[in-house]
């Protein structure tokens, strides 16, 4: 069994990447996560980014913890430097709410 913890790891700067519109590529997805948990962990992967940074008066800005404005690279290194075990954390919890909802019965 793939732990999702581990595989999350490997995830933070894929999501920060996808957080703060750098080019992503979801073949890279695909092989970190294997063909059998991509489409669920896809899933959170987009659910996370999309909740982890902020536009206020058109500037990034960090929504874990408010700091900003950034730049797009200088928010990418804030996010995987700074809040790595909070983008692991919210990529697992995702994951698992995800899981529970199409009725896998295996926590990861």
């Amino acid at each position: 069994m793939t732990n999702i913890s581990v595989i999350s790891s490997k995830l933070v700067e894929y999501v920060a990447r996808l957080a703060v519109g750098l080019s992503v590529d979801e073949s890279d997805l695909r092989r970190i996560t294997g063909s059998v948990l991509y489409p669920i962990v896809r899933e959170a992967v987009n659910r996370v980014a999309s909740e982890i940074v902020i536009v206020r008066n058109g500037l990034l800005r960090c929504n874990i913890c408010g700091r900003g404005p950034f730049t797009r690279r200088g928010l990418y290194l804030h996010l995987v430097r700074v809040h790595r075990y909070d983008i692991i954390g919210y990529v697992e919890d995702e994951y698992n709410k995800i899981a529970k909802i199409i009725g896998l019965n295996k926590k990861y």
